[in-house]
């Protein structure tokens, strides 16, 4: 049989209608490669080129169907909120692009880290359990319970073990409910997330193939845990995280991370990049921020080294953002006064700035209405085109969203060195 591969051009997205540039995309190609009689026929789509601003990954469809991870939302109860789920699945996309060129590579999500997989990695390290002899209760000499053993070592949690009761200061003078909280204090889980993105290569002499792997590791800012006393009362309690501890803590689990995919055949000498992402304190309406990534090539099982990532998130307004940005501060509050001027009453506005290698990446405005007519969206909507560019004059991407407890109303994106364009929700 033959295998098809469906090219449809690149995909790089925008979900906006109405003012906006132009979008011209690319014709079909189709590419048929030779396969076994075996097999059967499969057709292969990569999602079409559309030219915007924003660039993104192609996508494989198998039978024109998207793929989803088995893993997706099976671990997302674990990060403490929104927008680091949102910014750990697209920020990953981002270092991969420095990795697996977008012309020439397709992303498709995770397929060989299944959510039970992910979900073990993510629970406390257990020692083998010893019968009374001090044996281990595996019998080695078996030949079906060597496999169980060797199955169970690669679902062994990786995040830190509990520790014994003995190890707790004063634990005769605590009740066993305040033990647990020391231990558990004292050895915070320190992996929150496990994400997996895959990279494809096509063309008409290979067909599809798994070209690189990206693995990203979620580390905690603040480890909350919860404890039951003898009496059913529940007390919920929070632990800091040590940033250079956890930082440690997940190259040491990467580096078993890597020992495990190897031993999966498919993915023996495909290349990996694994990426840290410490996650922002539970409430915070910025993202946390990629720390640290390493690569290892084709067949490699050690990771040589890791190179830091610079990324800032900063809140306007805010202390922080006048120390670090006094002027885009002072360009924020002044814009912010022209739109309460404009709508004549106190509006909801945040500013949110992203920072790689000390510069601006992007500027997002967010501005919350609460009561509004159409007539005024519009209004409000066109001031502000007319009023963003000579209010923040920057070498990076604006985007404004004007929302109300209805939804989204309009956005206003301006590009740099372009004419903004406006959308209004009908």
């Amino acid at each position: 049989m033959k295998k098809k591969l469906l090219l449809t051009g690149s995909a790089s997205l925008f979900l906006l209608a109405g003012c906006m540039p132009s979008l011209d995309q690319t014709e079909e190609e189709v590419i048929v490669v030779e396969e076994t009689e075996e097999e059967e026929e499969q057709e292969y789509v990569i999602t079409p080129t559309i030219d915007s601003p924003d660039s993104y990954y192609r996508n494989v469809l198998e039978d024109g169907t998207y793929q989803r991870s088995e893993a997706r939302g099976s671990v997302a109860d674990a990060m403490n909120n929104r927008v680091d789920i949102e910014h750990f699945e697209l920020g990953l996309m981002e270092i991969a692009s420095g990795i697996y060129d977008q012309e020439n590579y397709f992303f498709q999500e995770g397929t060989h880290l299944p959510s039970d997989l992910i979900n073990s990695w993510l629970r406390r390290f257990e020692p083998e359990q010893t019968d009374e002899d001090g044996e281990n209760d595996t019998d080695v000499e078996d030949e079906e319970a060597s496999d169980e053993a060797v199955e169970i070592d690669e679902m062994a949690g990786l995040n830190p073990p509990l520790g014994d009761e003995g190890d707790v200061e004063n634990a005769d003078d605590l009740e066993d409910w305040e033990v647990m909280e020391e231990r558990m204090r004292s050895n915070p889980l320190v992996l929150s997330n496990i994400k997996e993105q895959n990279y494809y290569v096509g063309s008409e002499e290979e067909g599809v193939r798994l070209g690189g792997m990206v693995i990203g590791i979620s580390v905690r800012s603040v480890y909350y845990f919860r404890t039951e006393n003898d009496e059913g009362g529940i007390f919920n309690h929070e632990e800091p995280v040590d940033e250079e501890f956890a930082l440690d803590y997940a190259e040491e689990q990467a580096q078993e991370m890597l020992t495990r995919l190897r031993n999966q055949e498919e993915l023996a000498d495909v290349p990996i990049t694994f990426a840290v992402f410490r996650e922002e304190p539970r409430g915070s309406i910025v993202p946390g921020e990629f720390r640290q990534m390493a690569t290892v090539g084709e067949g490699e099982t050690e990771i040589g080294g890791w190179e830091a990532i610079s990324e800032t998130n900063l809140v306007f307004p805010s202390s922080e953002a006048r120390e670090q940005q006094p002027q885009l501060s002072e360009n924020f509050l002044s814009f912010r006064d022209e739109l309460e001027d404009f709508f004549d009453m106190p509006l909801g506005i945040v500013g949110k700035g992203r920072y790689k290698d000390q510069s601006l990446d992007e500027f997002k405005v967010e501005i919350n209405l609460q009561s509004h007519g159409k007539a005024e969206i519009i209004a409000l909507t066109q001031f502000i085109s007319s009023r963003v560019g000579q209010a923040f004059q920057m070498q990076a991407p604006i985007y404004i969203y004007i929302d109300s407890v209805e939804g989204r109303e309009a956005v206003v994106i301006q590009y740099p060195d372009e004419d903004p364009f406006m959308h209004v929700y009908r």
